[in-house]
C-alpha cells in the first residue's frame, strides 16, 4: 500500500508538472510574450525551395552550377489528396484545428516518454517543423525552441493553413538531395509530384521523420515498415478503405531511381556531405547558413571523368552496372575529380577491395620490417595453412618466382606466404597506419587477397595508394579546401598534416614493383610512352552467385603527382557483373583513356638515398634461388641489377667466378673411326676441347654462351692409335692470359 501511495504521488506531480508547462507555453505563446527574445526574424522568402544557397567552387573559383532542373515550387491542387493525407496523417493529424502548437500532442508525447523513459515520441506540428527546416538548425537547445515558438506563431498569423502546407511540403527534406515534394518524387521515382499514388505518397511522407534510417535505398526493409504505419494512421483517420490498405502494405516500393537528377555520386553532393561532417551539423542546417564551399576540383579533369563514367556501357557492354573514378593530388591529399553511377552513395559503401589490398596488407609490411626484398624468390605453388587451401587463378602455379614477379601478376599463393612470412597483426599494424579499420574477425590468412569482413571503403583504399605515390606520407584525402559563412569569414580550412606512415624505401620499392605491374603485369594497358604510371588491379568473385560471375573490378593506379582509382561493381545483387570483366580490362581502359585526354604529367618518381642499386650474382639467383652480390671477378653478363632498401642489403658475396668448379668430360666409341664426346656446360664459362695424337695437340672445339649437356663427334680417326681428350674451362668475360681455368680429366680412346 505504501509503494502504491508512492507511486501514486510521484504520477501526480509528473502530471501537475506537465500541465504546468503546457500552461506556460500556451500563455508565453498566445500573449505573446516570446515575442521580445526572438534572435531569428521570421522571413516569408526563406519558405521557398533552400537547396540552391550552398555555393561550391573549384580550385580556380569557379561555382558549380548544379542542374536546377525539378526544384520548382507546387501549389497545393498540383499535390494529389492522397500524398496531402499521408503527411497529415502522420506528421499532424490535427493541423488545420490547432493554431501552431498542439498542446493536447504535447501532453501525450510527454506521458509517452516518460512512461517508455526514452525520448521516441516527438510533438511538433507541421508549422514548427516548417519553421525548423527553412529557419533555425537542429541543434536541441532551449534557446532553439523559444525561437521556434516565435517563429511558429508569426508563420501563423502572416499564412492561411494551405499556404503553410503548400510551403511545407515544398521545402521539406527528402533525403538524398531532395528537397521539397517534387524533387523527392523525382529522384526517387522518376515523375512529377502530381503522379504519385497512394503506395509511393506514405513512402515519402514516412522518410521526412528520419530520411537515413528510413531510406528505401540503403535501409528498404525499414522503409516498407514506416510506410505501412503511414498507411495504418490513414486507415485510423479514414483517409482511406480497407481495402486500399490491404492493397499497399503488400506491394514493395516499386522505385524507380533517377540517375540524372542530383545523382548522389557528383562531386557536388560529395562536398556537402563532407561540409556536413566537418562542421557536424546536417545538410538542411548547411543550406540555412548560406555557407560557400572552396574545394580541390579540377573542372577539366572532372569533365573528362564525366565523360568515361556516363560511357561505362562501351567497355563492359552492360547496361546496369556500377562504377566510379575518383583522383587524388599527391602532395595536398586534394581529391581533384570525382564522379560515379549508382543507386546507392558510392563513396559511403563498403566493397571488398580484392586484389589491390596485397600491397598494403603483405608485400608494403615484408619489404618495411626487412622480411623480403622485391626479388625474394618464393615458390608459387599449392599450399594448406590449418584447412585453409586457396588457388591461383585457373588453379595455375608458376614455380620460384621473385616477390616482384609476383605482385605484377597478382597471384595468389605469394601473397599469402608473405603475410605469413610477416604475421597477421604485424600486417594490420601496419594497414591501420593507412587508415584501414578491421573488423574482429579479419583475422586468417584471407586477408592476404583482400577477404574482409565488411570491405573498405573506395576512397580509403584509394588513399593508402597516395601513400605509395607520397614518399610514405599519408595525408588525409579531402574534396574542401575551405568553408566560408556569408560574411567571408572562413570556419574551416583544411590544414591536413603529413603523417610519415611508412619508410621512403618502402614506398619506392612497392612504386617500383607496381610500375612492374604496368611494364609486364596485369595493368599492361597502362604502359602508355612518356608517362610514369604505377598500378595494381583487383577482381572480386561474386559470393552471391553459383555462377562464374565477378561483383568488382578495380585497378587503381598513380604518377608522381596524381593517383586515379576506377572501379567498376555491382551494389546491387540481382546485378552482377560477367566473369569477362576484371581489373586488367574495363577499369584500366578506362583509366588509359583518362590519362590519354588529362593533362600530361611527364615527371619521374625520385629514388630516395635509402634505396640502392647492387649488383647481384644473377646465376646464383636464377640457378639457386640465393641474393648473392656479385664478386669482383662476375662476368658482367651475369651481374644483375636489383633495388634494395638500405636496411636490408645483401650482406654475403658469391664465390662462384673465384674458382670453377670441377668438371668432367665423357666420350664413347662409335665405330672403328669416330668418337662421340660429352660435357655439362655452363653459359657463364668458355670450354676449350682438346685431343692429343702423336705427340701433337690440337683444339677439336670451342663451346661457350651455352648451358646444359652438349655432344659433338670427332671423326676420320686414324686406326691403331692412341686419342687423349680433355677439356679446359675459362671465365668467357676476361683474357685468357688472366683468367684463371681448369682442366677436366683426360679420357684415353684406342682406335683399332
Amino acid at each position: 500500500m505504501r509503494i502504491f501511495k508512492k507511486v501514486v504521488k510521484i504520477s501526480f506531480f509528473i502530471l501537475i508538472s506537465i500541465l504546468f508547462v503546457v500552461t506556460l507555453l500556451f500563455c508565453l505563446f498566445n500573449f505573446g510574450l516570446l515575442d521580445n527574445f526572438a534572435e531569428v526574424k521570421f522571413d516569408k522568402t526563406k519558405l521557398n525551395y533552400v537547396a540552391s544557397k550552398i555555393e561550391v567552387f573549384d580550385k580556380d573559383g569557379n561555382e558549380l552550377i548544379q542542374n536546377k532542373d525539378n526544384q520548382k515550387n507546387l501549389s497545393l491542387n498540383q499535390i494529389p489528396k492522397n500524398t496531402i493525407n499521408a503527411f497529415i496523417s502522420i506528421e499532424d493529424k490535427n493541423f488545420y484545428e490547432h493554431n501552431g502548437i498542439n498542446y493536447k500532442r504535447i501532453v501525450k508525447a510527454t506521458l509517452k516518454n516518460i512512461t517508455s523513459r526514452k525520448y521516441s515520441q516527438g510533438a511538433s506540428t507541421i508549422s514548427q517543423q516548417l519553421i525548423k527546416n527553412t529557419h533555425l538548425s537542429s541543434e536541441k537547445t532551449l534557446k532553439r525552441k523559444f525561437n521556434e515558438l516565435i517563429l511558429t506563431k508569426e508563420l501563423e498569423n502572416t499564412l492561411t493553413k494551405d499556404e503553410i502546407l503548400t510551403a511545407y511540403l515544398n521545402a521539406i527534406y527528402f533525403g538524398n538531395g531532395a528537397f521539397g515534394i517534387n524533387q523527392a518524387s523525382q529522384r526517387y521515382f522518376s515523375k512529377n509530384a502530381n503522379e504519385l499514388n497512394l503506395n509511393e505518397s506514405a513512402m515519402l511522407a514516412g522518410l521526412i521523420k528520419s530520411p537515413k534510417t528510413y531510406s528505401p535505398i540503403t535501409n528498404p526493409s525499414n522503409c516498407i515498415k514506416r510506410r505501412n504505419l503511414v498507411l495504418k494512421q490513414m486507415l485510423k483517420d479514414k483517409k482511406i478503405s480497407n481495402e486500399e490498405y490491404q492493397n499497399s502494405i503488400n506491394q514493395g516500393l516499386n522505385l524507380n531511381i533517377n540517375q540524372n537528377f542530383l545523382n548522389n555520386n557528383t562531386y557536388y553532393n560529395a562536398c556537402i556531405d563532407e561540409a556536413c561532417d566537418i562542421l557536424k551539423i546536417s545538410e538542411k542546417d548547411l543550406v540555412l547558413k548560406n555557407f560557400k564551399i572552396k574545394t580541390y576540383l579540377n573542372t577539366d579533369l572532372q569533365n573528362i571523368v564525366e565523360k568515361q563514367i556516363n560511357n561505362i556501357s562501351s567497355y563492359t557492354k552492360q547496361q546496369d552496372i556500377d562504377g566510379l573514378v575518383m583522383t587524388i593530388d599527391n602532395k595536398t591529399g586534394g581529391i581533384t575529380a570525382f564522379c560515379g553511377k549508382s543507386d546507392y552513395n558510392l563513396l559511403n559503401i563498403k566493397r571488398q577491395p580484392g586484389s589491390v589490398f596485397k600491397p598494403i596488407i603483405a608485400y608494403a609490411p615484408a619489404i618495411e620490417y626487412n622480411v623480403l626484398t622485391p626479388i625474394t624468390p618464393i615458390l608459387d605453388e599449392k599450399i594448406n595453412i590449418n584447412g585453409y587451401s586457396p588457388n591461383n587463378y585457373k588453379n595455375t602455379y608458376h614455380g620460384w618466382i621473385s616477390v616482384k614477379n609476383a605482385l605484377a601478376n597478382s597471384y595468389n599463393i605469394p601473397s599469402i606466404k608473405t603475410l605469413d612470412y610477416v604475421g597477421i597483426d604485424r600486417a594490420k599494424t601496419f594497414a591501420r597506419q593507412l587508415n584501414i579499420q578491421f573488423d574482429e574477425l579479419d583475422a586468417g590468412y584471407s586477408i592476404a587477397l583482400g577477404g574482409l569482413t565488411n570491405g573498405l571503403k573506395i576512397k580509403d583504399i584509394t588513399n593508402c595508394y597516395q601513400a605509395f605515390a607520397n614518399s610514405g606520407k599519408y595525408i588525409k584525402a579531402s574534396f574542401i579546401k575551405s568553408i566560408e559563412n556569408e560574411n567571408g569569414k572562413i570556419l574551416y580550412s583544411n590544414n591536413e598534416t603529413k603523417k610519415q606512415v611508412m619508410k621512403e624505401s618502402t614506398s619506392y620499392l612497392i612504386t617500383d614493383m607496381l610500375r612492374e605491374c604496368v611494364n609486364n603485369g596485369t595493368c599492361r594497358k597502362l604502359k602508355l610512352n612518356g608517362l610514369n604510371i604505377a598500378g595494381k588491379t583487383g577482381t572480386v568473385a561474386s559470393a552471391n552467385s553459383d555462377y562464374n560471375e565477378n561483383s568488382d573490378a578495380w585497378n587503381i593506379s598513380y604518377t608522381p603527382n596524381q593517383t586515379m582509382c576506377v572501379w567498376l561493381g555491382s551494389t546491387n545483387n540481382d546485378k552482377l557483373l560477367s566473369s569477362k570483366i576484371t581489373g586488367s580490362n574495363a577499369p584500366c581502359e578506362i583509366a588509359q583513356r583518362i590519362y590519354l585526354q588529362a593533362k600530361r604529367d611527364n615527371s619521374n618518381f625520385s629514388i630516395p638515398n635509402s634505396v640502392k642499386e647492387v649488383e647481384i650474382n644473377e646465376i646464383e639467383y636464377t640457378k639457386n634461388n640465393k641474393i648473392l652480390l656479385a664478386s669482383p671477378n662476375t662476368p658482367d653478363r651475369y651481374k644483375m641489377k636489383a633495388l634494395f632498401s638500405i636496411d636490408n642489403l645483401p650482406k654475403e658475396t658469391s664465390s662462384m667466378f673465384n674458382n670453377i668448379e670441377t668438371f668432367k668430360i665423357y666420350a664413347k666409341k662409335l665405330n672403328n673411326d669416330s668418337v662421340e664426346l660429352t660435357l655439362n656446360v655452363d653459359k657463364y664459362l668458355k670450354y676449350e676441347v682438346f685431343c692429343e695424337n702423336d705427340n701433337k695437340i690440337y683444339k677439336l672445339a670451342t663451346i661457350q654462351d651455352k648451358q646444359g649437356p652438349i655432344s659433338f663427334v670427332h671423326k676420320d680417326l686414324k686406326i691403331r692409335e692412341f686419342y687423349k681428350y680433355y677439356c679446359v674451362a675459362y671465365f668467357s668475360n676476361k683474357p685468357q692470359i688472366d683468367t684463371k681455368s681448369k682442366k677436366s680429366n683426360e679420357i684415353l680412346i684406342y682406335i683399332l
